[in-house]
């Protein structure tokens, strides 16, 4: 029987703390927010009963049949399957690209995926080396839905021109040469019902399981000794464990605006980006298409999203400044395995992962250990 601390109750530290708990270990659970599930918290609206997620929209989606059947236990799942329109002067269309973006954008009539890729290869530029995100729009679908979709959202998001971002930030919008419009095309797709806090409550719902919510570690570790426990798991930013040693880590946050509206629907999709610069935000969410508000509502709330550097570190920003600072601090984490100390989750790793990696990757550390 091991004595555990895990730093961070989102996806990532709630798994290990689950698996270590069912072995039989004591674990204690520290985060220094006052709930639980990290940036996937949400809650109910009292008012209009619907589900509002605090950080933004997050949607559960998978091709892992292990990381699907693990979280089966802990929820029932509702099948979601999520959609993004861009707005691009008046026109609403497809993300990301595929057919009927095409037709939209150029007012086509194209028929088939040859004549997509027929129109493409009149417009897109030849590279020879795909190294930036420009480099790689421009080799899918040319200079037109580049500067009309891309650059400008990319600046607004990054504060960066996709000149100076690595070619996988925008891989994470795949061409397709078909008419699916779904945002992401992984076999489970689903949100869980009573939302993601629900869900982790569920997955730290354990006597061997000790909380602690509004702790904040680096207060804690000041105030207690660390050698008591056997094994520690780090979910938090990386460069801060380690006192900025090394320089800070850059990351892009965003600023939430929530309004309330007295109307059945404020926009015709779950979610619309704004390129333009005639526009601050990045987006609109209403939440009111995720889950069906628990009661009849003739209002709906809606968030803009204002990325800045400032607040919460949400989004790693890839380049090479980055890459090499990371290096180092990689290099410190590697020694502290000797010492039974881990880092992982989207700011341990300093990997922009999606809800299921952060899932499986703890699974994978706890079977490895074990």
């Amino acid at each position: 029987m091991s004595r555990i601390l895990i730093i961070g109750a989102g996806l990532s530290g709630a798994t290990l703390a689950e698996r270590f708990a069912q072995r039989g270990d004591d674990l204690l659970v520290l985060d220094k927010r006052p709930h639980l599930a990290g940036n996937c918290f949400d809650h109910l609206d009292q008012e209009t009963g619907i589900r509002v997620s605090n950080y933004g929209a997050h949607l559960f989606h998978t091709n892992s049949q292990e990381v699907w059947d693990y979280l089966q236990k802990f929820s029932k799942w509702q099948t979601y399957e999520h959609q993004v329109l861009v707005k691009v002067g008046k026109k609403l269309i497809n993300l990301p690209i595929n057919l009927n973006s095409i037709n939209q954008f150029f007012g086509l009539k194209l028929k088939n995926a040859e004549e997509m890729k027929k129109l493409l290869a009149k417009k897109t530029a030849k590279i020879k080396e795909v190294k930036s995100s420009e480099d790689y729009v421009l080799s899918q679908v040319g200079q037109e839905l580049y500067e009309a979709i891309f650059q400008n959202y990319s600046l607004k998001q990054w504060a960066l021109d996709p000149s100076e971002l690595e070619a996988s930030v925008i891989k994470r919008n795949p061409l397709r040469f078909d008419q699916d419009n779904r945002y992401f095309t992984d076999r489970y797709q689903a949100l869980p019902d009573g939302g993601f806090e629900t869900l982790v409550a569920k997955m730290l719902n354990h006597p061997k399981i000790e909380l602690q919510l509004g702790t904040d570690f680096l207060e804690f570790r000041q105030k207690n000794d660390l050698s008591q426990f056997d094994k520690i798991f780090y979910t938090g930013a990386i460069d801060q464990y380690f006192d900025y040693v090394y320089g800070h880590l850059e990351y892009r946050s965003l600023d939430f605006h929530f309004e309330k509206h007295d109307q059945e629907f404020y926009q015709s999709n779950s979610a619309i980006n704004y390129p333009a610069l005639d526009y601050p935000f990045t987006r609109i969410i209403e939440y009111k298409y995720f889950y069906p508000p628990v009661k009849p509502s003739k209002q709906t709330i809606i968030s803009k999203e204002y990325p800045t550097w400032d607040g919460e570190p949400y989004y790693p920003v890839p380049r090479a400044r980055n890459h090499e600072i990371l290096k180092k601090y990689q290099k410190e984490a590697k020694k502290l395995e000797k010492e039974g100390i881990y880092f992982l989750g989207r700011l341990g790793s300093y990997r922009y992962i999606n809800m299921d990696q952060a899932v499986a990757e703890a699974l994978a550390l706890f079977k490895k250990l074990n």
